[in-house]
């Protein structure tokens, strides 16, 4: 049988980060979630368990050299190329899908009016990482 995988949700809302677990434990092929409200727990997180899924933020507390989500995104596709990144915001403009699909995103949701595509984007990653693990 398929491997299930790990996804992470950055978010700074507790309320958005608990929603979306209840959510993603539902889908088929996601076996564990993890949670972080902040720029440095997210990228701590990522380094200890390489989650195959990353869901960001694009607007979380963080400092130094990691101030936003699409910082926590342009890290991981430099250290961790196989984890796929879903960017989920308040702050859907043009200009941040632009910069975040061009920073690596695999996708790019609206988080007011996208959860049914975002489930649907999780899902789909998830079966497509067997066949990847050859």
């Amino acid at each position: 049988m398929s491997q299930k995988v790990t996804v992470l949700i950055m978010d700074d809302a507790s309320v958005v980060r608990k929603l979306l677990t209840a959510m993603l434990v539902r889908v088929d092929g996601v076996g564990h979630v993890l949670q972080a409200e902040d720029a440095a727990t997210a990228l701590d997180l990522i380094e200890q368990h390489e989650p195959e899924i990353a869901i960001l933020d694009v607007k979380v507390p963080g400092s130094g050299a990691v101030r936003s989500g699409i910082d926590v995104l342009k890290r991981v596709r430099q250290a961790h190329p196989a984890t796929s990144v879903i960017m989920l915001t308040n702050h859907a403009t043009p200009r941040y899908r632009t910069e975040c699909l061009a920073a690596g995103a695999h996708d790019f949701f609206d988080k007011s009016t996208e959860f049914e595509q975002l489930l649907e984007a999780v899902a789909r990653l998830s079966r497509q990482r067997p066949d990847q693990a050859v």
